[in-house]
């Protein structure tokens, strides 16, 4: 029988996917690129959402990665027999912390609104095409 606090692992385990340099956008590592559109923006912070009726909320560029981290969060749930009902909210959250270091977080929040939290501080630089190897998978 499934208990909420799988939730512990999940988020462990997804936001290890998200900072993991197979994490791709466009055949370019993710964060890379997510760390461009932070700076180019001038945002002090970037949240994916990853609840279906947040989607809508947010620019087309963060879109893909949105949708695959829902999938996966859904997928993971289903592999440890965890309903979807359970979740009120989960979201990843990045932050420019530093001049070459993010802030990675991935929280969820059950239906009782208990709190799951799995944070990271990598070192990413600006996405560059000119020095970066695009994946061979990547469409064009």
């Amino acid at each position: 029988m499934a208990r909420r606090i799988e939730f512990q692992s999940i988020v462990h385990d997804g936001l290890a996917a998200f900072i993991s340099r197979n994490n791709d956008l466009n055949g370019y590592w993710a964060l890379g690129q997510l760390r461009n559109w932070i700076e180019d923006e001038g945002a002090a912070l970037l949240v994916i959402p990853l609840v279906d009726d947040r989607f809508s909320d947010q620019k087309a560029q963060i879109s893909p990665l949105s949708q695959r981290f829902a999938k996966t969060l859904q997928f993971l749930m289903e592999s440890k027999n965890m309903p979807s009902e359970w979740i009120q909210d989960a979201r990843f959250t990045i932050e420019l912390t530093a001049p070459d270091c993010l802030s990675c977080s991935f929280r969820v929040i059950s239906d009782l609104g208990r709190s799951f939290e799995a944070n990271r501080i990598l070192s990413v630089q600006r996405h560059d095409p000119r020095r970066e190897l695009r994946r061979c998978t990547a469409r064009t």
